[in-house]
């Protein structure tokens, strides 16, 4: 079921790609402060099976996939699904399984994964905002700067990536939309989740640079699977499944105008 946002509020659009759900991602866990320790813990061979699940009206492929507990890029290869943010109801998707046999014994180590300085990405926009305004945040000039290079990295035009960048947020990794979408490239969570997929490894969009990587890949996507630049542009605010479904709403061509204005002057 594509899920198409209503009209955005002026001082901070609701973007379609960004909303793929209403419902609160669980909190995450707070990082352990204890030293590293080794642990025993009997482990399973894993033998993967499958089962089916009917979608229903209101589900989103993270809703899914958290129920299950599957990642979203195995639940998209399962099902060779393109566009996470498009999931009609009642299509039947085949849920990779687990299935545990033959215990086993193994040792490993705990040890933390985020730095202790690491701004924690949580449901509340209020707490997004305020972390943010806590921590040192870079320049225009320096946010222009990583905009360009990892445009360049990823192989987007950094004329684009700096057009939807200063649309979004004026390059401000500090802004935080009324729907929660965050920093520089205004990434809402799930968003955030589907763009760690696409560039294999987990990105916390609360950092400058990961929330430019986030937005970038999510670029790369929508440029390779669109028909041409101005549905590309669209579709990071409306959505590509909204954008072929219902054609780009009046909303969504001023964004387009703005951003490719923008464009032309960088």
């Amino acid at each position: 079921m594509a899920l198409i946002a209503t009209a955005p509020p002026a001082a901070a659009p609701v973007h379609a790609l960004h909303a793929t759900s209403r419902k609160k991602p669980a909190k995450a866990k707070k990082p352990s402060t204890h030293s590293p320790r080794r642990s025993t813990a009997t482990g399973k061979r894993q033998v993967r099976t499958s089962s089916t699940y009917v979608v229903r009206p209101g589900d989103t492929l993270t809703s899914i996939a958290a129920s299950h507990h599957v990642g979203i890029a195995a639940l998209m290869k399962a099902n060779h699904i393109g566009n996470p943010n498009y999931i009609q109801a009642g299509a039947r998707l085949v849920m990779p399984g687990q299935v545990g046999s033959a215990p086993t014994r193994s040792t490993k180590t705990t040890a933390r994964k985020k730095p202790l300085g690491a701004p924690r990405l949580s449901t509340s926009r209020a707490a997004n905002e305020a972390a943010l305004a806590a921590r040192p945040a870079p320049s225009r000039s320096q946010a222009k700067s990583l905009i360009e290079h990892t445009a360049r990295r990823y192989g987007v035009n950094t004329k684009l990536a700096l057009g939807i960048a200063w649309q979004e947020s004026g390059w401000n990794q500090r802004a935080v939309s009324s729907c929660n979408a965050i920093g520089i490239m205004q990434v809402m969570p799930q968003s955030g989740t589907w763009a760690s997929d696409l560039v294999g490894r987990r990105l916390n969009i609360m950092e400058a640079q990961d929330n430019v990587t986030a937005g970038v890949a999510i670029l790369r996507y929508l440029t390779s699977n669109s028909s041409n630049l101005d549905e590309a542009i669209g579709a990071y605010y409306q959505g590509l499944a909204g954008i072929r479904a219902h054609g780009p709403y009046a909303d969504t061509k001023a964004y387009v105008r703005n951003v490719k204005a923008i464009m032309a002057r960088q």
